[in-house]
């Protein structure tokens, strides 16, 4: 949903040509070093991973991902940001701090913001992968495997600023039954990806699908420690491996990124 929506309600009403999606090339089995995580499981996270984050609401979520997504986008992958929290250009300022080339890497399609945020604000958004509602009933999404498979754009890193706002205008049976369609096919992608939830405000149940369905789930914690407050991350499962699930500190930097200090 969160990075195929635009695309699949414009060929509603286009005979455009889409370009082929890449999947998965199963004599590859390189994965991906994602930073911070692959850090601490000491190893590249293979394509087709779908991780889950929780996070504090008090955490700075959005400058972990973004530490993730400008990363990747330096080491040459091609990176997606989607947001339904945070206004584009506060994304795209953040990224630049630290990918001054910002501008030259979305004219090469490297990074792309999908906007789920600005229809909230009653404004048009300006992003060419945008979505007008986060009710999957209202976007008339067709769950078929040939949607998804000719729909899913070709990204090596997708990250999310904030899924959880999906729940107010989903009934969480329906969200649910949108993740036991779509998980399944999101493997078969070259992409990893991060989808983000704000802790304590779903459901015991929701949070149970979630870690059943995802390979893996990230916790980011905003705690005090000895009167003062720190970031603190830590893999709490990566199914299929033996991990490190300790907590992590992280230390935010001068230009609002993370650092995972050795």
């Amino acid at each position: 949903m969160h990075d195929i929506l635009r695309r699949h309600l414009s060929n509603v009403h286009s005979q455009e040509v889409e370009e082929p999606v890449v999947l998965i090339d199963k004599n590859d089995v390189k994965g991906i070093w994602v930073p911070i995580i692959s850090d601490i499981l000491g190893r590249e996270i293979e394509r087709g991973t779908l991780l889950v984050g929780l996070y504090d609401p008090a955490a700075h979520w959005l400058s972990f991902g973004l530490t993730l997504a400008s990363a990747l986008l330096k080491n040459g992958y091609v990176v997606n940001v989607t947001t339904t929290s945070t206004p584009p250009d506060r994304i795209r300022r953040m990224m630049t701090r630290v990918v001054p080339e910002l501008t030259e890497t979305e004219v090469a399609n490297r990074f792309t913001i999908s906007d789920v945020y600005t229809w909230q604000t009653g404004r048009k958004s300006n992003e060419a992968d945008t979505a007008d509602s986060l009710s999957l009933a209202r976007a008339s999404i067709d769950f078929g495997t040939k949607w998804l498979r000719d729909s899913m754009p070709n990204y090596d890193f997708v990250v999310t600023d904030n899924f959880s706002p999906f729940l107010r205008y989903n009934e969480e049976r329906v969200f649910t039954q949108w993740l036991d369609k779509i998980v399944p096919h999101l493997r078969e992608m070259k992409g990893v990806r991060i989808w983000s939830f704000i802790k304590r405000v779903h459901s015991d149940a929701l949070y149970a699908v979630l870690e059943s369905l995802a390979d893996g789930i990230i916790e980011l914690d905003y705690r005090e420690t000895n009167g003062n407050m720190e970031h603190l991350l830590r893999v709490k499962s990566m199914k299929g491996t033996i991990h490190p699930t300790d907590w992590r500190r992280l230390r935010l930097n001068t230009s609002g990124f993370m650092e995972h200090p050795t």
